[in-house]
């Protein structure tokens, strides 16, 4: 949940609205995962429209070796939706300079139509709606918001983990999952990558407009108060920012964000505390181990997988105490599956 409808221009067109970024191994694969556009819109009182935005890019991006840029860029692009509802897409891929460059062209390596596997060049893909893996009770999400933002203690009211129930059940949302082998000169085994995904738009001057970008979940929701609202200069520009710009731009705030957290609570030093933690959420990039077992923990993050409880991992950190969500895994099963793509397809 790195981005719910938390910025302006993902609430006028939620097919932009990059929710979630998942990245692990599977089958002798790299998996990324880009998810956007969640059913959850339209219980808000949004429009939405079911599908991929086709004035749009879907981008996965993947830095080597701690590389401040990225250096592959695999671009998924859409045509408007047919009678049936199906779009035909393609995935380019781009490297070296050119994966940080919208006017760059790159390599098609695959095209299909939505709800179909396709084998491409060096990568399998799968691109379609499906059922939202991300599980959350966002009623304990507003109170850990409401103690943060006003720097007073987390105080649950009636809500317990015994009632936790994950909002996100039922919902639905438009799912981008590539595979890439682990035999890939960039992608291969034991190499260190990070990476993020974003939405872009195309402008009338014939450039492209980033709408908003995923990586690292819960940074944007438990750190909006740090900006004031999702209107205020800060937030537009972080929305806007590449990562390699995250630490000039939050590492101070969101240190002292977290240091008034737990200062309540007994920490030696709340000021190194806070360093620690922004040290570790910027840049907003989700590290990975390219062949190793994805893990999105409290000790540590190598990329995430689809059963990873983020939520709790992201307020312990924050809070620097346990901060049980009383869900589990098993309370999302039904989302995941153990064949590609992973996510089940919706209706299926």
């Amino acid at each position: 949940m790195s981005h719910h409808l938390d910025s302006p221009a993902s609430r006028q067109d939620p097919r932009l609205n990059l929710t979630d970024l998942y990245v692990f191994d599977r089958d002798g694969a790299t998996v990324l995962v880009l998810v956007t556009n969640t059913s959850l819109a339209a219980a808000l009182g949004l429009e939405r429209t079911p599908g991929f935005h086709p004035e749009g890019r879907y981008e996965a991006k993947v830095h080597l070796d701690g590389s401040a840029a990225e250096q592959v860029t695999y671009r998924v692009t859409f045509d408007p939706a047919d009678a049936l509802g199906d779009q035909r897409y393609v995935v380019d891929r781009l490297a070296g300079a050119d994966a940080a460059d919208d006017l760059a062209t790159g390599t098609r390596v695959a095209e299909g139509t939505t709800g179909r596997t396709v084998r491409g060049d060096g990568v399998t893909v799968w691109a379609g709606a499906a059922a939202d893996p991300f599980y959350l009770d966002l009623h304990h999400l507003d109170h850990i918001l409401e103690g943060l933002q006003h720097g007073t203690p987390i105080d649950d009211g009636d809500w317990t983990t015994e009632k936790a129930e994950s909002s996100f059940t039922g919902s639905q949302v438009e799912v981008v999952v590539l595979a890439v082998p682990t035999t890939d000169p960039e992608l291969r085994d034991g190499r260190q990558v990070g990476v993020w995904g974003t939405t872009k738009l195309a402008t009338d001057a014939g450039g492209w407009r980033q709408i908003n970008r995923a990586a690292i979940p819960m940074v944007w929701p438990l750190f909006r108060a740090i900006g004031g609202d999702d209107a205020s200069p800060e937030y537009g520009r972080d929305t806007l920012a590449h990562p390699s710009e995250d630490r000039a731009n939050d590492a101070g705030r969101v240190a002292s964000f977290v240091a008034a957290a737990v200062a309540p609570t007994g920490v030696a030093d709340p000021d190194a505390y806070g360093r620690q933690v922004a040290a570790r959420l910027l840049p907003d990039v989700l590290p990975y181990t390219v062949g190793t077992p994805a893990a999105f923990t409290f000790a540590g993050f190598n990329g995430r997988a689809l059963s990873d409880n983020a939520p709790e991992v992201v307020y312990g950190l924050v809070t620097n105490a346990a901060v049980p969500t009383g869900l589990v895994a098993a309370d999302a099963a039904e989302t995941r599956q153990p064949q590609f793509p992973y996510v089940v397809p919706a209706n299926s």
